[in-house]
């Protein structure tokens, strides 16, 4: 819902941005996947030691997908930033649309850090069986600030920035909010086989 009401805004600035919008946005979604996929393993091996009864490795699991995936996501930036000009020109090679898709990329992949720590937070809660949380705060954090800011700022700053800076902020507030529902469940203490 939010990223056909952010489309939508997108359209209104005209077919330059539209078509680096475009360029930009599947650039960006074959990066997610290599993001994703740690929330995916986080998920998997904290619910495998979560049910052989290893909570100490869970924690442990957490930590070295944050890790990986924070290596992974920043060498998945700096590829991205660095060829990003030539990445877009495959798509079109439109000076135009080049230099907005890449603006695109640059606000969007500022972000995947927020992204990449939501992601692996919310895999973590969800191994231990705690889906409708995450669930919940993320539809807030992405789809009730998306939704929000183009209602209300995007319309007094008609600019193609103006609509690419709520990723930042949308992609941080579900981060924080995952983050909060973490330190609340506490779940490797909470399921901690007593002795």
């Amino acid at each position: 819902m939010a990223n056909i009401i952010i489309q939508a805004a997108i359209n209104s600035l005209g077919t330059v941005v539209m078509a680096a919008s475009s360029a930009a946005f599947n650039i960006e979604i074959i990066a997610y996947y290599v993001l994703n996929s740690f929330s995916q393993a986080c998920a998997t091996f904290t619910g495998q030691n979560y049910g052989a009864k290893r909570i100490g490795r869970c924690k442990r699991v957490l930590g070295i997908c944050i890790l990986e995936d924070f290596i992974a996501t920043a060498a998945t930036i700096a590829v991205v930033l660095f060829f990003g000009h030539s990445l877009l020109a495959l798509f079109d090679a439109t000076p135009e649309v080049i230099s907005v898709g890449y603006t695109r990329l640059v606000m969007v992949f500022s972000a995947y850090t927020f992204s990449m720590l939501y992601e692996v937070m919310s895999g973590y809660l969800r191994g231990f069986g705690i889906s409708l949380v995450p669930a919940l705060l993320t539809v807030i954090g992405v789809v009730g600030v998306r939704i929000t800011w183009i209602a209300f700022v995007f319309p007094a700053h008609r600019t193609f920035e103006a609509i690419m800076i709520v990723y930042p902020i949308s992609l941080a507030a579900t981060a924080v909010l995952i983050g909060i529902a973490l330190l609340c469940y506490r779940p490797s203490k909470r399921f901690a086989v007593k002795p």
